[in-house]
């Protein structure tokens, strides 16, 4: 049976869903609008439901998968996080980076293991964020507990709340899962009513649901405590909402759910869409013109007939080789016995200069004119590239700016904490140096890749063009740069790892092993 503070939980979620229904109601139309199948919000339909058929026009729906699907790109390349230390001087030291390394490495390989279901549960949380705004992914470990586990969650079931700094640190989340599922996750805490849902017997029904709930809050606003008497940045709680029992109720080092939001506004906890905000009228209409056009354009293939009814001897045929038979006695002089209506089409051409105003507001609208590399020729000088890079950058970069510190950061700091907590990184390898440093995450985006490219294009660049020609001039020139370094920043922006580096140390023994010998080499000359 619930506690006071289980059932205060309760209470607490239940008045966040009720009044979340308004934002439910507008995320309907948006979903209604761009993204059909995720048009259950305020209704049920059968999996076998046609989704679309109040859609005249599939361009709006086109057009947001295709930023769904390259919010991917841009959040999640190959290589999309590398760990870091505050101090940059360590950062960049040869063991310490390559230590680093190494830790990322180990993390990628988890987060990306096919059993963990990464790459599933952030595609359909990304088409949920460009559609409404905001997304819900968890994650956690696998109920075997050897791999980790990432889920999406629908929007409809989940409600959150923010501290007092803006960060939503609660989160309720409806879930209604079969007898044999609960049994499954929580076998020793289920309810009566579970238990004999899954005994064999004339009330045997495995496949009947429940209405459960999770909840992740701050573990002081629910005054939990080990039997110990440890305590938890935070608490997860279970409950079966029915039979007010508690399924599970355990302290996490780390929050489990990533609530990424695309466009804050302050004064809501939900975030908005920066394409489907503003393009809602825009999809509207063009369902409206389209659903003309495609009228008038049958009207004009498939016209209405008029005919002389009492001259006309036999059912009216309209199919192709269809006859139909009318009296001898009509005067065909004053017009065929049975004719089309002919309409004016003249207003084709403006229907559809509109519908593709329309399309191409909304191909802007969800930024899709910003993803494509701007078009580079021969021609173009390498200062033009790069300024034409540059504003390429410019103006993709709200796609993935303001997603990075919601979406990215959040996942892969819960992920680092939950896997140290397991024990699955070598800290025993670790550099003394790095000894109770904090962990940063630094992110990598196309954007950041050609930034990084740029800079390294820029070292080439005024390398040749500058400081080549000035050492040719006064050869004390090639003193002003430090080489090393310089070659060692253009080869990382380039994508060159660490361990393909050589360490300085080896390279400062290379040196003197050169020096000396140089230098033996020349006393045997004068020897000599």
């Amino acid at each position: 049976m619930f506690d006071s503070r289980a059932r205060s939980v309760v209470r607490i979620g239940n008045a966040l869903f009720s009044k979340k229904k308004s934002v439910d109601s507008l995320w309907q139309e948006f979903a209604l609008n761009f993204y059909p199948k995720r048009a259950t919000f305020t209704t049920k339909r059968d999996d076998g439901e046609e989704y679309a058929d109040h859609l005249f026009s599939s361009y709006p729906v086109l057009a947001r998968r295709e930023l769904g699907n390259m919010i991917d790109e841009f959040l999640f390349p190959d290589k999309f996080f590398s760990i870091h230390v505050d101090d940059e001087e360590l950062d960049e030291a040869d063991e310490e980076r390559a230590f680093l390394e190494k830790l990322t490495d180990i993390q990628t390989r988890a987060m990306l293991d096919p059993i963990a279901r990464l790459v599933t549960a952030r595609v359909q949380t990304n088409h949920d964020l460009v559609t409404i705004g905001n997304g819900c992914l968890w994650f956690g470990k696998n109920v075997d507990g050897n791999a980790l586990l990432f889920r999406n969650y629908h929007m409809r079931d989940v409600a959150w709340t923010e501290n007092a700094e803006g960060r939503i640190d609660c989160v309720h989340r409806n879930w209604t899962p079969t007898a044999r599922q609960l049994k499954h996750y929580f076998p020793k805490t289920i309810s009566a009513n579970v238990q004999k849902a899954c005994e064999e017997g004339p009330n045997k029904d495995p496949d009947k649901e429940f209405e459960c709930r999770h909840v992740i809050m701050p573990a002081r606003l629910y005054d939990y405590k080990t039997r110990g008497g440890k305590t938890f940045p935070f608490v997860s709680l279970y409950v079966e909402i029915e039979s007010e029992t508690v399924l599970e109720e355990v302290g996490l080092n780390y929050f489990p759910y990533v609530p990424p939001r695309w466009q804050i506004v302050s004064g809501s906890v939900w975030g908005t869409s920066m394409a489907t905000d503003v393009l809602l009228p825009d999809s509207r209409t063009l369902q409206v013109v389209m659903r003309t056009l495609r009228e008038a354009g049958e009207m004009h293939v498939n016209p209405p007939m008029v005919g002389v009814t009492e001259f006309i001897r036999s059912d009216i045929a309209l199919y192709p080789g269809g006859i139909t038979t009318a009296d001898a006695q009509y005067d065909s002089k004053v017009g065929d016995v049975l004719r089309p209506i002919m309409r004016d089409k003249s207003g084709f051409p403006i229907g559809e200069e509109i519908a593709k105003a329309l399309k191409e507001d909304i191909r802007q609208g969800f930024l899709l004119d910003k993803i494509q590399l701007p078009e580079t020729t021969r021609a173009m000088t390498a200062t033009e590239v790069r300024r034409r890079i540059q504003e390429h950058i410019r103006s993709a970069s709200p796609i993935s700016k303001p997603l990075q510190p919601e979406y990215n950061h959040p996942l892969c700091d819960g992920v680092f904490q939950l896997l140290m907590e397991d024990g699955v990184f070598p800290v025993d390898e670790m550099p003394e140096s790095l000894a109770g440093r904090e962990m940063k995450f630094k992110f990598r985006s196309p954007l950041d890749e050609l930034a990084e490219q740029n800079e390294a294009e820029i070292f080439l660049d005024v390398r040749d063009r500058i400081i080549v020609p000035g050492i040719q001039i006064d050869p004390s020139i090639v003193e002003m740069v430090d080489w090393e370094g310089a070659t060692r920043d253009a080869a990382r922006a380039s994508g060159f790892k660490q361990k393909w580096l050589r360490p300085k140390e080896a390279i400062e023994a290379k040196r003197a092993e050169i020096e000396q010998q140089k230098q033996m080499a020349q006393m045997a000359q004068d020897a000599a």
